[in-house]
């Protein structure tokens, strides 16, 4: 294996390349509104069709999935690898140093919202193509590089691909994570736990809510109760009275769902201050099933849900949302389970513990976990691929999270960010020198060649 000629290549190519990527991020492709023709809103379509036409006139077959999906293909042959990544970007945010849509580049690095998630890698595949067809690369499989406009609100563009019959790739990458590359990625289940229409108890609940998300950790939980009450006041925990009223507040450590034991909940330290108060009612029941089943623990010991794996590690629990209204009281756990983690026994478990403390399942939908064994060919060929490129020999990785690689089988995440990088996906300031986003179009490009053939 030697593709020193095609990074040599994809190297000649570098102003065409990072041309085209700073032309398709200048597209403003948060999801939007539904129009006539484009079902994720104005943007997801116009990067659609930018992706589409860049195929066309690099010499490809392109194929629009009716505005939710699209592909560009070269080869010959009865099986197909791909590229899968994704047009569509979240949004932008605050704190942008130079303009989210603009695509500058300053000193030597690239800024802008889907730099690295995932425009810029996507549209640096299909340059990847056009170097192995100029250099002619002997391939015995078609080539494909298939973009989704909706993978930053649900993936629904890549399950209607799925749904209208298009080809499944036999093997595939997906440039939506780091290198060297992801070989397994956790089972989810969301559990939504509470109680419709929650009765008050001795002391009336006048407001609850804790956290943003169910996969972050909370970083701010506040209670107003009707009345004055004293408590002790602990680091991270304020208490005010006013008006006949007591505000509790707390402040947490965030950090991502899948890594909690990294965060210090703010909702669990609320619930553990304000329990011994005497609260009552059914508000009552959920503070001591939060500090009783869950506490400070982060793997679901105490729920009899932790399972363990040497190869791809533990569960995870993470409570990340709670509310308290007249008509219902709930908390969002996301739940996250090693190989050996069984998704029946994760509901099964849960339901048990919430019905002890009056509580049931309102709201339940599970992940599949993703497993591709690391002497298969797929993972096999993109470690020799990965070693070639950079010098580097390197273990396949297992994590918490999810990437779009789950949209098929016999598909990992491989890139874009390279080990050591920070975390830029969804945060202000997207970027990625122009260095390290050639390598990793150089290493696309290698496992395309690479996965071609037989």
């Amino acid at each position: 294996m030697d593709y020193t000629a095609l990074r040599e290549k994809i190297r000649q190519m570098q102003d065409e390349i990072i041309g085209g990527i700073q032309d398709c991020i200048r597209i403003d492709s948060v999801g939007g509104e539904p129009e006539e023709g484009a079902p994720y809103g104005k943007g997801p379509k116009e990067a659609l069709e930018f992706a589409l036409n860049l195929g066309k006139t690099l010499g490809f077959r392109a194929v629009n999935v009716d505005n939710k999906a699209g592909y560009v293909e070269m080869g010959e042959g009865s099986e197909m690898i791909a590229v899968l990544g994704h047009l569509d970007v979240v949004p932008v945010g605050d704190d942008w140093k130079y303009p989210p849509f603009g695509a500058e580049i300053h000193d030597g690095v690239l800024y802008g919202r889907g730099v690295a998630d995932d425009k810029g890698p996507t549209i640096g595949a299909i340059y990847a193509m056009k170097a192995i067809q100029e250099l002619g690369l002997p391939i015995d499989r078609r080539i494909r590089v298939i973009f989704g406009t909706n993978e930053e609100r649900g993936c629904d563009c890549i399950k209607h691909y799925v749904e209208a019959g298009q080809e499944a790739p036999v093997l595939g990458i997906t440039p939506d994570a780091e290198y060297p590359l992801i070989f397994f990625e956790k089972g989810m289940t969301t559990v939504i736990g509470g109680k419709k229409s929650p009765q008050q108890g001795g002391i009336r609940v006048l407001e609850f809510h804790g956290g943003t998300a169910g996969n972050i950790v909370p970083l701010h939980c506040r209670l107003v109760l009707e009345g004055e009450h004293e408590m002790e006041v602990h680091p991270g925990l304020s208490v005010e009275i006013e008006d006949g009223k007591t505000i509790i507040e707390a402040e947490g450590v965030s950090a991502h769902g899948s890594r909690p034991e990294l965060g210090e909940n703010a909702v669990i330290k609320l619930m553990a201050a304000v329990r011994g108060l005497g609260i009552g009612g059914d508000f009552q029941k959920l503070a001591d099933f939060v500090t009783e089943k869950i506490g400070t623990e982060t793997n679901g010991e105490t729920l009899e849900i932790c399972f363990r794996d040497e190869e791809t590690g533990e569960t995870t629990v993470n409570l990340g949302v709670i509310d308290y209204t007249e008509e219902e009281m709930s908390l969002n756990l996301d739940i996250r389970y090693p190989k050996n983690g069984d998704a029946n026994l994760v509901y099964q478990k849960m339901k048990e513990a919430l019905a002890s403390y009056g509580m049931e399942i309102l709201e339940h939908r599970t992940t599949e976990m993703l497993y591709v064994p690391k002497d298969s060919e797929l993972v096999q060929k993109l470690m020799e691929v990965y070693q070639e490129g950079t010098g580097e020999k390197a273990e396949p990785k297992a994590i918490g999270g999810g990437t779009y690689a789950k949209m098929f089988k016999n598909m990992v995440a491989f890139g874009p960010m390279f080990p050591g990088e920070p975390d830029v996906a969804h945060q202000p300031n997207e970027q990625m020198t122009v260095e390290n986003l050639m390598k990793s179009i150089e290493l696309t490009a290698a496992a395309m060649a690479e996965l071609a053939k037989k």
